[in-house]
């Protein structure tokens, strides 16, 4: 992870109140591309959101964990997140398409699809 990319105004003001490192990987991700921070800024962005905090890092969850089953996320934060990552990515995730979210994994491909030029 680095801390040498720039962090807009922009992003600050989309993610007012998201803890600094996930900010940063945000920014990294944003300014590289690179599929690591991809991967940090999406775990952050869905740990931020959930309640309770899972007892562990969602990095060490296999993508296969269910949001709803396991990680209690519910149909209003799914849509709170919806318009972070649509704010965040500018992309449009379809309507169709979320409603087939059920795992980590769903997540990561779904948002991976809508962004231009990042490989599945």
């Amino acid at each position: 992870m680095s801390d040498s990319h720039p962090i807009s105004d922009e992003l600050r003001t989309i993610l007012r109140g998201f803890p600094e490192e996930t900010v940063r990987d945000c920014a990294e991700f944003k300014g590289t591309g690179d599929r690591a921070a991809f991967d940090r800024a999406l775990l952050g962005l869905l740990h931020h959101h959930l309640s309770p905090k899972p007892p562990r890092p969602l990095s060490t969850y296999p993508g296969t964990t269910p949001l709803v089953a396991e990680l209690g996320l519910d149909s209003i934060t799914m849509v709170e997140l919806v318009f972070i990552f649509e704010d965040l990515f500018q992309v449009k995730l379809p309507q169709e398409e979320l409603v087939k979210v059920v795992t980590i994994d769903d997540l990561r491909a779904l948002l991976q699809r809508a962004l231009p030029g990042t490989p599945a």
